[in-house]
């Protein structure tokens, strides 16, 4: 009996072991598609999985440095292969311990909001953040506007959970049918200027004042004398462009303004290349930008045309100055 069951088991051992033989050789050639369990599980947990996916992301760990600084900035520029770019700029920017945030790539440009890690320890994070764009994109994103620097915060503050670098249609998705050159979207107005300006403009009531934010933001704060558009996302605008602009002199000044001012590029294009308008002013790095001016720069007899709080896209939601991670930014 013994005998018996020692041979049966070396004739089941012997099978599997001429089928197990016979697969791999059946399917030897075609291996190089099957990625094994192993490296697919590790991908997953990594983030590094290089493929089809639009997105590139990384679990971040609690922050060693003790402050982080929000950064922001956007550019309409050609970006002929938009998938090598964000591998590219993914695997430089992971390797920049703490760092967190949204990139977002497509054709037309990119749209980016970071927390930067600030500490002795973390010294050049800052410098390097900038370095890695500007040496991978195909162009200096950085050549038309500055970086939009926004608060340094404590490291607590909730901010990113993870960085994340996604390709997606467009960096900011606009439910336009038709092509707009983003070149020609009016003019960009500095913080010291947009406050002169609006200051003569509630003075006088000559041309629109446009907020162009969806109303849970415009809700929470506001230029004085500006006009919200009252939309749900941001392909209500053009609609309510058209409505509000009706009979309007396409001579008269048109003021628009939004959160970081990515908005008011195609806003501004609209307004010009649909709609006819020859004076469109818009807001440089928009409300961001504005609060960061009037901390610094507003004379002390003087006070600040904006009232209420800044609805920014990242988890800290609702602060005086600053911003849930989205594309409106």
């Amino acid at each position: 009996m013994i005998v018996r069951m020692v041979i049966i088991n070396l004739i089941v051992l012997s099978w599997f072991t001429i089928c197990e033989s016979f697969l791999t050789n059946l399917h030897a050639p075609c291996s190089h598609l099957r990625p094994s369990f192993t490296s697919l599980f590790a991908s997953d947990l990594d983030g590094t999985y290089r493929g089809s996916s639009n997105v590139r992301s990384l679990k971040t760990s609690k922050v060693d440095a003790p402050f982080l600084q929000m950064i922001s900035f956007y550019r309409f520029s050609s970006i002929e292969d938009p998938e090598s770019v964000r591998d590219d700029i993914f695997e430089a920017l992971s390797k920049i311990k703490d760092l967190r945030g949204t990139v977002y790539l497509a054709k037309e440009g990119i749209n980016a909001q970071l927390a930067v890690p600030v500490s002795d320890l973390h010294n050049g994070a800052l410098e390097d953040t900038i370095a890695i764009f500007k040496s991978l994109l195909p162009f200096d994103p950085f050549e038309l506007n500055d970086l939009n620097l926004g608060d340094t915060v404590d490291s607590d503050t909730p901010t990113f959970n993870r960085l994340i670098v996604r390709t997606r249609n467009q960096i900011l998705r606009d439910g336009l049918d038709d092509d707009l050159d983003w070149s020609d979207a009016g003019s960009e107005v500095s913080p010291k200027v947009w406050h002169e300006e609006i200051r003569e403009r509630n003075a006088s009531q000559n041309g629109l004042f446009l907020d162009c934010r969806n109303s849970y933001e415009s809700e929470k704060g506001i230029f004085d004398g500006a006009d919200p558009l009252g939309t749900n996302v941001f392909s209500e605008s053009w609609e309510e462009l058209e409505s509000r602009t009706d009979g309007v002199d396409r001579d008269e000044p048109i003021h628009i303004f939004c959160t970081g001012g990515i908005r008011c590029v195609k806003v501004g294009a609209f307004l010009k290349q649909k709609l006819g308008f020859k004076n469109v002013r818009r807001l440089e790095h928009g409300i961001v930008g504005y609060q960061r001016w009037a901390q610094e720069g507003l004379p002390e007899k003087d006070s600040s045309v904006w009232h209420g709080e800044n609805f920014m896209f990242d988890k800290r939601r609702f602060e005086v100055s600053d911003e849930k991670s989205s594309n409106d930014v």
